[in-house]
């Protein structure tokens, strides 16, 4: 598996793991409600680095930038994504409108997507050249867009999640599925966690749990593939004194 494709895998995993508040049924978001998530990164037993999410919320409106900044046997990579999302009333569904990401290290990406009718369509311009992507019968999304739907099906008592994810050359297929709620041990102490896991891939585990506790936020996972065995522990996160 090239390093380049799991940063971008574990990007999008970790992304999955901290959504804002859902727009359309939480808050007043006038005024531009700012939050921050940090989680600590680990091969096996090794600290390898962090990711940082900020979040800019404002009405139906989501720029989610995530930061990540991993370092390992003496070298050092990560980057960027920009997202841009919103809340769709008529479909009810968040829905992308762009995103922008940078990586550094290993390789260099530069890259960017747009996306139209309602998700069905997408243009990416990736080193200077554009391809054209579609799909009438699903929404396209990115992971921003992924972790919110997740996110709001949790709360709603769903069980079972079918994505398609645009990426920088391709279009994923994801399954996600509820597997059980397990009493988990975080640094802000044991809370009653989904666990959720990523179905369908025979050649990797990836598992996911989230605190009900604390507005269904991610609070643990690991993702093991290959020689890869990344675990990730949130250790910031808003209006929580630590």
């Amino acid at each position: 598996m090239k390093i380049n494709k799991f940063l971008s895998f574990l990007s999008f995993f970790l992304l999955l793991t901290t959504s804002p508040l859902g727009l359309a049924e939480e808050a007043d978001l006038a005024a531009t409600n700012e939050q921050t998530y940090v989680y600590k990164v680990y091969y096996k037993k090794i600290s390898i680095g962090k990711m940082i999410r900020e979040l800019q919320l404002k009405d139906d409106q989501i720029k989610v930038n995530t930061i990540t900044d991993l370092s390992f046997l003496l070298m050092k990579f990560g980057g960027n994504q920009i997202s841009n999302i919103y809340w769709d009333e008529k479909s009810q569904r968040y829905i992308t409108k762009r995103f922008v990401r940078n990586s550094v290290g290993f390789s260099t990406v530069n890259m960017s997507a747009k996306f139209y009718n309602n998700g069905h369509n997408t243009t990416i311009v990736n080193k200077g050249k554009s391809t054209h992507y579609s799909n009438p019968e699903e929404y396209l999304v990115d992971f921003n867009t992924i972790i919110l739907q997740i996110r709001k099906g949790l709360k709603a008592g769903q069980t079972d999640f079918e994505f398609f994810m645009q990426t920088s050359d391709s279009i994923g297929h994801y399954f996600f599925k509820v597997t059980g709620k397990e009493i988990i041990n975080s640094k802000f102490g044991k809370f009653e966690s989904y666990r959720v896991e990523q179905v369908k891939k025979n050649d990797r585990t990836l598992i996911a749990w989230f605190a009900v506790a604390l507005d269904h936020q991610m609070i643990k996972f690991t993702y093991k593939r290959n020689i890869l065995d990344i675990r990730g522990e949130l250790s910031e996160y808003p209006n929580m004194s630590l």
